[in-house]
């Protein structure tokens, strides 16, 4: 019951700080998935929007009891559209390899300043030996938006995701996904929009079928993010954060590194 409490006042102050915002540009970071995001939650923004065609690769790496790797390519086409494709490999703690195939991919709908709008969808299989047969696979359609500002004079953006969630393992399941996540940047005058902290809270995880961050109730996500290079041809992004810090027996830490160069 505390806990529940305490998240609804968590979402109840994102919602309020969200109010305050005008526009601002987001920093270019990817989520776990390999989509342009903040660490589960995807924004509007696409990476790469002016540039007709770019290439990004992510390593992401999770540990909660046991390692997880997930490295990730991701094509950005004509300044609009995005496409992701991850591959999550890990060990669940009981002699069982998870290895799940993560397609993403999103559409811009409008953008103007620093507002944003768009549609995406996921789909996901496991690949695992010992659960192939289970014929486990999820897919979603959301639609996102994003928009900026500033918070206490500093460059803030919010992003807010509302999805459809269908799963099949045994019986078709399916969820109303939503969350919500924002990025701060820290001290701009000093460290030069080269440090951000980001957040998000969700009722999902970045992939339905795995045993890191608990996608049954509400998760709650922080840490920093670092964007070094400032150049229009070239992208280098960093990301620590601490997963699913509300829950006790299921808090762990994700780092996750973005490269990425237009054509």
């Amino acid at each position: 019951m505390k806990k529940n409490i305490v998240k609804s006042l968590l979402l109840l102050l994102m919602v309020l700080m969200a109010s305050t915002l005008a526009a601002q540009s987001s920093v270019k970071g990817m989520n776990a998935r390999g989509v342009t995001g903040i660490i589960v939650t995807p924004t509007a923004r696409i990476g790469w929007e002016k540039s007709d065609i770019a290439l990004d690769g992510t390593y992401s790496f999770l540990h909660k009891d046991d390692p997880s790797h997930i490295p990730a390519v991701t094509l950005s086409l004509f300044k609009k559209a995005e496409i992701a494709l991850a591959y999550d490999i890990e060990d669940n703690g009981v002699n069982t390899d998870l290895q799940n195939l993560l397609i993403g991919g999103k559409f811009q709908l409008y953008k103007e300043g620093g507002t944003a709008l768009a549609i995406g969808g996921n789909f996901e299989t496991v690949m695992g030996d010992d659960v192939i047969e289970d014929d486990k696979k999820s897919s979603d359609i959301y639609i996102v938006t994003t928009y900026g500002g500033d918070f206490f004079d500093l460059p803030a953006v919010t992003s807010m995701m509302f999805g459809w969630q269908v799963m099949e393992a045994d019986d078709i399941k399916s969820n109303l996904n939503y969350s919500m996540g924002f990025e701060l940047g820290l001290f701009p005058e000093k460290l030069k929009n080269y440090v951000y902290w980001i957040s998000d809270f969700s009722n999902y995880s970045y992939a339905a079928y795995q045993y890191r961050i608990d996608r049954d109730r509400g998760v709650f996500n922080t840490g920093l993010r670092l964007d070094p290079i400032k150049d229009s041809n070239f992208k280098l992004v960093f990301t620590l954060v601490g997963t699913d810090l509300m829950d006790e027996d299921c808090r762990g830490l994700m780092a996750n590194a973005t490269f990425g160069m237009a054509f």
